[in-house]
């Protein structure tokens, strides 16, 4: 899907989310971490304001300057505004401890301990180990000969 379509004096421009994302990237080509990007219009016709938000991590404000300055030199003359916005990334709970796979399968080992006992929990560990090595094995010789 396209964000934008626009006639520049070197042509036209068909602006994508994915093709923008990637030509942010390459444009500042160094290892600041691009969060999010936007295209919105603007009220002048001849440009659109693109906002990026980049971590601040260990960048001074001289290259953060030099920084904002070069993308803008590089959307300048495709008819687009850089407006760029620096952030400081979110320190919050592992995603690992976030996710319901994780606490469903606590809750569950809990539940086949007290019901089973640890006999019982280890003998279903070990046929349920046993199945999935069973099913990705198989999956993968599976693949290897589709794609022979």
């Amino acid at each position: 899907m396209y964000y934008l379509w626009k006639n520049t004096p070197y042509g036209i421009i068909r602006v994508s989310y994915s093709g923008l994302y990637d030509f942010a990237l390459d444009a500042v080509k160094s290892k600041l971490r691009l969060y999010s990007i936007t295209l919105e219009p603007s009220g002048k016709k001849e440009h659109a304001n693109i906002t990026l938000v980049f971590s601040e991590e260990d960048l001074s404000p001289e290259k953060k300057s030099i920084v904002e300055e070069h993308i803008s030199s590089v959307l300048k003359p495709m008819g687009l505004k850089a407006s760029i916005v620096w952030a400081t990334p979110e320190r919050g709970i592992m995603p690992v401890i976030q996710s319901p796979y994780l606490w469903a399968g606590i809750a569950s080992c809990i539940a086949v301990i007290i019901t089973a006992g640890f006999e019982g929990f280890f003998w279903t560990l070990f046929w349920g180990g046993a199945a999935w090595f069973m099913i990705r094995g198989t999956k993968y010789i599976a693949e290897r000969f589709r794609s022979a």
